[in-house]
This record gives structure tokens, C-alpha cells and sequence, in this order.
């Protein structure tokens, strides 16, 4: 593998959280949100190397984030920012979330802002969903997929679909559209059912090894299942974010040195040393 960074590419945002619903919510606790941001902290919690890609407003909540980014270990020189809109907010609330970023500074992250260079120390791209939307963002993921794919850098695909965040958006068909072109995809069986249309594992993995994916890591309600073309490896009662499976997933890759032709050749009792 060329380099040793995770590059976690996508959303950055201020949550702000109550016990209370939001309607008669008072006081807010406020913290990091965002696939990227949570697979990033994962990833450089147990040890690694991990490099955000995003844009966050000039603003005091986005300072705010990078901040306690570098202080936790995520490598932020990457990181942009900008004037023209906002640090996005979500609030989250007695079960119901409301997201403040129909237009934020995340979502004009432009592929000439990425640049090509990154991909000169990278192990791994990873990235979510919650970008593809029609913005300059998705346009940055699918340039970051192209230097990717050009460098040798494995990619890395957790879809954590939120639909409540984007009313009317069909994000279930823009991780449907990308999800081929990620060499390992970790998603839930809810979010199998929203790409897929199915929550049996048995029909979905037609669909989802396909393209360049050689390892599909699903979570059930049971557990969770790891499927290349060749090996089935189960763990059963283990749960967790999907974040904090695809950081354990792939610090083990790391650790290990498997390269994705070595990842492609696990055995069952292989797989599960990854989980």
C-alpha cells in the first residue's frame, strides 16, 4: 500500500443533542457529528493515522470542530474553510433530528479543492453517503474516487443513511449509483434494505459484490457478517456504530498489511480477526 493515512472524506458538523424533544427542548449539548468526522476519531483513537477532507465555515463552529479534531489526533491540514456558508448543525432531540445544511460549507467542497496530491500517503479512502447529493461535494467524492482508483488506494464505502436529514432526496440511489466502485463496503441491514430493497443478505449479495467490492461487512440484528467472493465469516451478538466497524475494520487491514488481493484470499477464521 503507497502510505499510511486513512483519508476520510465528507460531512463535518455541530450536533447539538437534548433528552428533551426538540419542540420543548431548552438546553443542548454540543459535539462533533458527520460519517467522516466519527470514522476519523475512531480510526486515530485506536492508534492510526487519520486525515479528514472537508470544507467547514469560517466561523466559530467551525474553528470549534478542528479544534477538538487536532486535539483528538485527526491530521486536519487538509481541511478548508470558507465564507460563503455556514458550518452545518444538526439537532438531535427525543428521538427526531433536524439538520441545518441545505446550503453549508461542507457541501461546497469542490474537487479543485481536493486536489490530487492526498493520495500520495494514503492507505485507504473512506466515505459515506451523506455528500452525494446534487452539490460541488459529490462532484469531489467522484474526483477523489477517480485518484483513488489511479493510485491504487483502496476505497473504502459506509453508506450511513440518514433520510430524515434530506427530505426528498433520493440518497439511497446516489449510494446505489457509487457503491460498485468501493472496494469494501460496511452498511447495516436496514440500509442494505434502503440501497437494495431487500434485508435478506442471501439476495443482496448479488448486488453488492459487484464491481470492484471484494468485502461486503454487514451488521444484523444478529450480528454481524463479513463476505468476500470466496469466504463467510459471523460474529454473532456483536454490534456497533457503523463507524466504529469500518475504523476496527480497517486499522486491522492496516495492521495487518493485507493488501486487497491478500483480503481477497481470507479465509472464514481470517475474516473474523478483522472485526
Amino acid at each position: 500500500m503507497p502510505g499510511k493515512t486513512l483519508y476520510c472524506l465528507g460531512e463535518a458538523w455541530l450536533e447539538l443533542n437534548s433528552t428533551a424533544p426538540l419542540a420543548s427542548a431548552k438546553t443542548f449539548s454540543p459535539c462533533m457529528g458527520g460519517s467522516a468526522v466519527s470514522l476519523a476519531l475512531a480510526y486515530a483513537a485506536q492508534g492510526g493515522r487519520a486525515s479528514l477532507l472537508t470544507q467547514l465555515g469560517e466561523d466559530a463552529f467551525g474553528h470549534r470542530i478542528a479544534d477538538a479534531l487536532s486535539t483528538a489526533g485527526v491530521d486536519i491540514s487538509r481541511v478548508c474553510f470558507t465564507s460563503r456558508a455556514p458550518t452545518p448543525l444538526l439537532f438531535d432531540g427525543g428521538g427526531e433530528q433536524l439538520g441545518c445544511r441545505t446550503r453549508s460549507s461542507e457541501l461546497l467542497y469542490a474537487p479543485e479543492q481536493l486536489g490530487a496530491d492526498w493520495a500520495a500517503d494514503a492507505e485507504m479512502l473512506a466515505f459515506s453517503s451523506a455528500c452525494l447529493v446534487d452539490s460541488p461535494c459529490r462532484y469531489a467524492h467522484l474526483a477523489a474516487l477517480d485518484t483513488a482508483r489511479t493510485a491504487g488506494v483502496p476505497v473504502c464505502f459506509v453508506p450511513s443513511l440518514r433520510p430524515a436529514l434530506w427530505p426528498g432526496e433520493k440518497t439511497a440511489g446516489h449510494g446505489t449509483a457509487v457503491s460498485p466502485f468501493a472496494d469494501i463496503l460496511v452498511l447495516t441491514a436496514d440500509e442494505m434494505e434502503l440501497l437494495l430493497d431487500t434485508r435478506e443478505y442471501q439476495v443482496g449479495l448479488f448486488a453488492l459484490l459487484r464491481g470492484h467490492t471484494q468485502l461486503v461487512v454487514l451488521e444484523t440484528e444478529e450480528g454481524i457478517h463479513a463476505f468476500t467472493r470466496a469466504a463467510h465469516a459471523f460474529l454473532p451478538e456483536l454490534s456497533a456504530p457503523p463507524e466504529e466497524l469500518a475504523a476496527r475494520l480497517l486499522y486491522q487491514i492496516s495492521q495487518q498489511e493485507l493488501t486487497l488481493k491478500k483480503l481477497m484470499k481470507c479465509s472464514a477464521p481470517a475474516l473474523q480477526t478483522l472485526l
